[in-house]
């Protein structure tokens, strides 16, 4: 018995470390708004789908839906050498995406409260 418990908390132990260690760093809609006005800014990407997109997106996001990462590899890695900020409507296809590209050996940002905390701040957006 003794053993399983230990196998468990091992299982465990794993699991919580290897999340922890493929977090995204989180950036704020404010921290963001201010680094679109420096001169190092990050490229923003939205995972939603185009039809999501085309109904209002953080101004110079550009849109690469997360199950289309390998139709977008070309435009990904013209990406690679910048800081990408990505984010979906409430986070769950922003973290599939975020998984990928960091294995990929990207560098990430996480929008904090994704589209849903943006839209409910009332900051801009851009709409096709």
């Amino acid at each position: 018995m003794q053993q399983l418990i230990n196998f468990l908390f091992v299982g465990l132990f794993l699991i919580v470390s290897h999340s922890t260690l493929a977090a995204t760093p989180v950036i704020s809609a404010h921290e963001l708004i201010i680094n679109q006005m420096s001169d190092s800014e990050f490229k923003i990407i939205d995972v939603r789908t185009p039809e999501e997109y085309a109904s209002g997106h953080i101004k110079g996001a550009i849109n690469i839906p997360y199950d289309q990462i390998e139709a977008q590899t070309a435009v990904l890695q013209k990406l690679k050498p910048y800081t990408l900020v990505v984010y979906c409507r409430s986070g769950r296809r922003a973290r599939i995406f975020e998984d990928i590209l960091l294995q990929r050996g990207f560098d990430l940002k996480h929008l904090d409260g994704d589209f849903l905390a943006w839209k409910a701040a009332q900051l801009p957006l851009i709409s096709k």
